[in-house]
């Protein structure tokens, strides 16, 4: 795992583009945890969520998982630190701003 500085006594939030089988964000919980992370966030874009990810994300490594409803996630999968962020907001602005002719670009600046 690579860490940005000492997370002794700090927050740790551990970004990733998706989540699967939650291998690789739970082993790097684990590492930033005994280095001494006083809490530990994940936050991913799509929660693909396959067999095992549900076990390691709620295994109590972390304060808090935050992901995007951009992939459905069954209530078979749902999980008390599991937090998820809509992106209906964003992707009507993109639709509509394209279908218009305007730019994207300050979706990002925002």
């Amino acid at each position: 795992a690579i860490t940005a500085g000492e997370v002794d006594g700090k927050i740790a939030v551990i970004v990733d583009d998706l989540i699967d089988t939650a291998g690789t964000i739970y082993n790097s919980a684990q590492f930033v945890r005994s280095k001494g992370a006083r809490k530990v966030f994940a936050c991913a874009t799509h929660p693909v969520f396959s067999p095992g990810a549900r076990e390691r994300l709620s295994s109590g490594v972390f304060d808090e998982v935050i992901v995007t409803n951009t992939i459905p996630i069954p209530d078979a999968l749902q999980f008390p630190e599991l937090k998820v962020l809509t992106v209906a907001n964003i992707l009507g602005e993109t639709i509509f701003r394209v279908y218009e002719g305007f730019s994207v670009a300050p979706l990002f600046w925002e």
